[in-house]
């Protein structure tokens, strides 16, 4: 138009999605936090006492809004900002959800932090996760204040691995929650099924019957006693010492003395 004069320049362009979700991030439930930065993510677990680091993943590519990281164990990530500066979303491959993010100025101060260490530092933030994260003690009928007085006097410095776990065990035990689970990586696992759940059968259409059994049974647990819990299919029936090689679902070998990140995000 006459008597007009536009002004030449290049167009901003949006900013580009991986540099959107660059930032510290918390997750909407449980204590998970996220630091993106330069192409790396790392998970940080954190409590009221205690930040543990957790995985890590780099960034592998983008499809449309979602940045996409993959962490060493094959996990896939993507995280989607929204519109704004303040929120995101995080999905999991295989995952039926997603998560939301709310983006934090920096890491919580636990984070810059050594992370504890020792038997009494490990039950604490063990116990600490549940009684932050745990919804069901009510339904269960169990006051988790009540297990902690109970079996916190029994740990002590230098205490063995393997008695450790087993004390652990025996604490979440009487929860009989499918999921619910210990991982002491060499040591041992624990997970259990509710008393009377019976493993499916080949044949999906058919119920299996109640003297049916399973060579692929879920792991015996730890009762009150310490002894290995009869009564479920592929445990020892006799008595035997919870965290000792006798016990069916225990390997007798080192517990990490530091206390590790639970996998509470991806469930």
């Amino acid at each position: 138009m006459a008597g007009t004069e536009l002004a030449a320049g290049p167009v901003a362009a949006a900013p580009h999605a991986a540099d959107r979700v660059d930032g510290v991030w918390r997750l909407d439930g449980y204590g998970t936090v996220l630091s993106v930065e330069d192409g790396r993510l790392r998970e940080y677990q954190t409590t009221a006492v205690s930040c543990l680091r957790g995985d890590t993943a780099r960034r592998t590519g983008q499809a449309g809004n979602s940045v996409i990281y993959t962490g060493d164990d094959t996990t896939v990530y993507r995280i989607r900002p929204a519109a704004g500066k303040a929120g995101a979303t995080l999905h999991f491959d295989g995952s039926v959800g997603d998560r939301r993010l709310r983006r934090l100025p920096a890491l919580p101060a636990r984070c810059t932090e050594a992370a504890p260490t020792g038997a009494l530092a490990t039950f604490d933030v063990f116990w600490q996760t549940f009684e932050e994260n745990y919804p069901f003690f009510a339904a269960k009928k169990t006051n988790w204040q009540t297990v902690r007085d109970r079996y916190r006097p029994r740990v002590y410095d230098g205490m063995p691995d393997t008695e450790l776990f087993a004390l652990l065990r025996e604490m979440v035990l009487p929860l009989y929650d499918a999921h619910v689970g210990i991982d002491a990586g060499d040591t041992g696992s624990f997970a259990q099924s509710r008393p009377g759940t019976m493993p499916p059968a080949p044949d999906s259409t058919s119920r299996p019957s109640a003297s049916s059994s399973s060579t692929t049974s879920p792991a015996c647990g730890c009762g009150p006693s310490r002894t290995a819990v009869s009564g479920t299919p592929g445990c020892r029936t006799e008595p035997a010492t919870c965290g000792s090689p006798a016990s069916a679902d225990t390997t007798a070998t080192a517990l990490p003395t530091r206390a590790t990140a639970p996998s509470w995000m991806r469930r």
